[in-house]
């Protein structure tokens, strides 16, 4: 499967980090800095930072983008968002318009960079085993451990800006895509996922019992089968849709209703619990592609609705 674009996500590590603000090196908090129960003490760290933290004995890279006006001390949601294989942070950035809506919303978002670092051929994320095949094979699975890095930079992040912790998401792309259902299954602390364009493993053993999710996917996708997520396509050998999948593990009915969007339609599973919402929204004729995406890289598809605003709706329907 070589050239994915696949996303994914990180947690927890109380290590020094380094970090540089427009191209300038700044000194990362203590280990006891990181430890501290006061949060939004540092001054300086206000939009785009480019940053770095040492987590199971691997450097990380990692984008944090914090809106301005907004009072340090008081806590704010946070979303990790997460880039596809050959991809990076900053592409992300990029694509998602994410910093815009951090502004509008007074929202903290962590564009990380995979384990084999920025537009590598190595794999970026930890997805767990048995995934739904790509179009050409098994995708590639790092070995380090995304989840301590999730939490190192949401540690970091705190020093900063206090966070709302009960509001923690994850989104991402591709690699990224599984990796946010991974997430989704296995870190009680992350409050709703959102992937796109990925597919996951079976959910039997998930240490969450329900989590709300929407799943994202171009229907002429053909990198990542549309069947991977969406149960109306064709799924692919050794693989299961995972809307379907998480309806059942959330205890959601098997009936659907439907809402079109901009070239495309979003279905939310009737009767699922509270918390355990889903919705699957998948796109006419689109590719291997975040939808809505802005710019001109071939993982930016502009001609639909975007991704990035109706799962932050999401969240703030289903997730809050």
């Amino acid at each position: 499967m070589r050239p994915l674009a696949l996303l994914a996500l990180a947690a927890c590590s109380s290590s020094h980090a380094a970090k540089t603000v427009d191209g300038a090196s700044v000194d990362g908090p203590s280990d006891a800095a990181r430890d501290a129960p006061t949060c939004g003490q540092r001054a300086g760290m206000r939009g785009k930072t480019n940053r770095m933290a040492t987590v199971a004995g691997l450097a990380r890279t990692y984008i944090v983008y914090l809106p301005a006006g907004v009072d340090p001390k008081t806590p704010v949601p946070l979303v990790f968002v997460h880039h596809g294989y050959t991809m990076s942070a900053q592409n992300m950035f990029d694509i998602t318009g994410y910093s815009a809506l951090a502004d509008r919303e007074h929202v903290a978002v962590a564009f990380p960079d995979g384990e084999a670092g920025p537009n590598s051929l190595g794999a970026p994320w930890n997805v767990g085993t048995g995934v739904c095949p790509s179009s050409s094979g098994p995708p590639p699975l790092a070995t380090g451990d995304d989840f301590a890095f999730l939490d190192a930079m949401k540690a970091d992040i705190a020093q900063d800006q206090c966070l709302d912790t009960a509001h923690v998401y994850v989104t991402g792309f591709s690699m990224g895509g599984y990796f946010s259902h991974h997430a989704g299954c296995m870190r009680p602390d992350i409050r709703a996922v959102a992937p796109h364009s990925g597919g996951t493993h079976a959910l039997d053993a998930c240490v969450n019992a329900k989590e709300p999710i929407i799943i994202f996917h171009g229907l002429a996708d053909p990198v990542i089968p549309a069947g991977c997520d969406d149960p109306g396509s064709a799924v692919p050998s050794g693989g299961a849709p995972s809307a379907a999948a998480w309806a059942v593990h959330n205890g959601c009915g098997s009936t659907t209703t439907s809402h079109a969007v901009t070239n495309g339609t979003c279905v939310t599973y009737d009767n699922c619990p509270p918390g355990g919402q889903v919705e699957l929204c998948t796109f006419t004729n689109m590719a291997h592609c975040w939808a809505g995406g802005l710019g001109t890289n071939v993982f930016a598809c502009s001609g639909y609705e975007s991704a990035t605003e109706l799962e932050w709706a999401f969240f703030k329907q289903y997730a809050w």
